[in-house]
């Protein structure tokens, strides 16, 4: 046990380091465009990239970390929400979280993805803020 006590704590120390990360084996597989549109602020456009064992971004200026992205796409309920789009029965609170929209087009594990997310409602709000918390910048929401 006292041999083992060295090794754990050169381990742990090593894993503080930093450095790249590595992204979890289970990425889905994506190629995704997006283009964010706010009227007080340019229109970013970048891309999202996944595969089984990397994780890319390109273009713009959002600052998404590729990783969280591809992480955030492997979520089931993102994968429905942009393959299927919102579900005709949703129920949403009406507020208004400013007029930023986001359109993404592209593939995600094979299907297609022609989506826009918007914060009109509190729908929008939540696929903005939290489903896809990761794949989209901040919003800027409401100004003025």
């Amino acid at each position: 046990m006292r041999h083992l006590l060295p090794s754990i704590l050169l381990l742990s120390v090593l894993a503080a380091c930093g450095g790249e990360s590595t992204p979890p084996d289970d990425l889905p597989v994506a190629d995704l465009d997006i283009t964010v549109e706010h009227p007080d602020r340019d229109t970013i456009t970048y891309r999202i990239s996944c595969r089984a064992e990397s994780a890319a971004t390109t273009g713009g200026e959002a600052g998404i970390d590729a990783t969280a992205a591809c992480s955030a796409l492997a979520d089931p309920e993102a994968f429905t929400r942009l393959v299927d789009g919102p579900p005709r029965d949703q129920v949403c609170t009406e507020q208004y979280g400013g007029p930023d929209t986001a359109t993404i087009v592209g593939t995600l594990d094979g299907q297609s993805v022609d989506t826009t997310i918007d914060r009109a409602n509190g729908c929008g709000i939540y696929d903005w803020d939290e489903l896809l918390d990761g794949v989209l910048p901040e919003a800027l929401g409401v100004t003025g």
